[in-house]
Formats: C-alpha cells, structure tokens, sequence
C-alpha cells in the first residue's frame, strides 16, 4: 500500500518579503513525499509584481495543487481535507489580524481558520516592523489559539554572504516547524573557545 503523502500548505500575503514564499517553495518541491497546497492573496499577487516582477502565474508550481484566493469550497477550507500545516509566509498585518478574529474573507483566511478548528499546524511568519499595540494583540490571540508566530527576523550567526543566505536562515526555521528532514538545514554549532578575553 502507498504511504499517503504529506499535505502542507502555502500562502502569500501581501506583506514584503515575497523571496520567503518563493524559497520555501523552492526547497520543500524537492521532497517528492509533500503535496504542495498553493494560494495567494490578492495583495499577495501584488506585492509579487511589485518585488519580483512576477505574475501568480509564473511560478514553478508543477506538481503543486494551485487554488484560487475566492474559492472558499476548496478542499484546503475543508477540516476534512487533512492538510496536515499551513504557512502563511509573508503574512500581513491584515491577514493576522482577520485570522486572530476568525474573519474569512478569503481561502487563506478560511484556511488559517481551519488549521485553528482542527488542532493542526499554522505557521505565521510576520513581516512588519514596527508593529502596532494592534498586531502585537493579535499575535498573542493567535499564538493562544495554537498558531506559531515566526517573525522573518534573519539571524547572522552563520555569517551570510548573500539575500538568499538570510533568505534561508528564515526558511530554515519554517522547514524544521514543518518537521520535514532537509539536510540543507542550518544548524547552530559552535566551536568551544573557552571564556571570552574582556581585553578582546
């Protein structure tokens, strides 16, 4: 008997930061065992255009089930579906917020909605700064709700030498919350130094 394959999805919003969908995208189509469930926002498509000079069409979605932003009947808006996480990666302001009041006004947020229902993974991965007594609220109530509220904050540990190396030093979180086994993966592992010189 075939194994089923795991079923994650992925949103667009219309936060800046379009290059962490399109990485993450990127890295989980190269595991075969994934069915990739794909929706944009309308101020995702947006802000596409607008960083990547791309249409919602010109992405490598081959193999990937493609849904449309109004179609909230959707197998993804279903608890039925069985998808098993949900990133909303960029995710903006107004889309957390009509996530944290349980608003769906479209497939992502009907989506999002029915990761909370159902006990599953959704993965919020805010772009924003500063934010506002308003976000900060509505990222509590979502985080009580069940979401994991991943801030795109870059770390510099690994010492990046490119976009793309900060890219995936916020991807890589994302992929090990989705417990998928990518050997790319980034980990911290420091070298013993001894204690630090206060003359240094």
């Amino acid at each position: 008997m075939q194994t089923p394959r795991r079923r994650i999805g992925l949103a667009l919003t219309g936060a800046s930061g379009v290059a962490y969908f399109l990485r993450t995208l990127e890295r989980l189509r190269a595991f075969p065992e994934l069915e990739l469930h794909l929706v944009a926002s309308e101020g995702g498509k947006r802000v596409l255009h607008d960083e990547e000079n791309m249409k919602w069409g010109d992405i490598n979605t081959e193999g990937c089930v493609v849904h449309g932003t109004r179609n909230i009947g959707a197998s993804i808006a279903s608890g039925s579906n069985g998808l098993e996480s949900l990133v909303v990666v960029p995710c903006s302001m107004s889309s957390l917020s009509a996530m944290a009041i349980g608003m769906a006004e479209n497939l992502v947020h009907r989506a999002a909605a029915v990761q909370l229902k159902e006990g599953r993974t959704l993965i919020v991965v805010p772009r924003e700064t500063p934010l506002s007594l308003i976000s900060l609220r509505a990222m509590v109530t979502l985080r009580e709700a069940g979401a994991v509220i991943m801030p795109a904050s870059p770390g510099f540990y690994h010492q990046p030498q490119t976009v793309t190396d900060l890219v995936d030093s916020v991807v890589d979180r994302i992929i090990d919350h989705l417990e998928v086994a990518d050997q790319a993966v980034r980990r911290w592992n420091p070298t013993p130094t001894g204690p630090p010189n206060p003359q240094a």
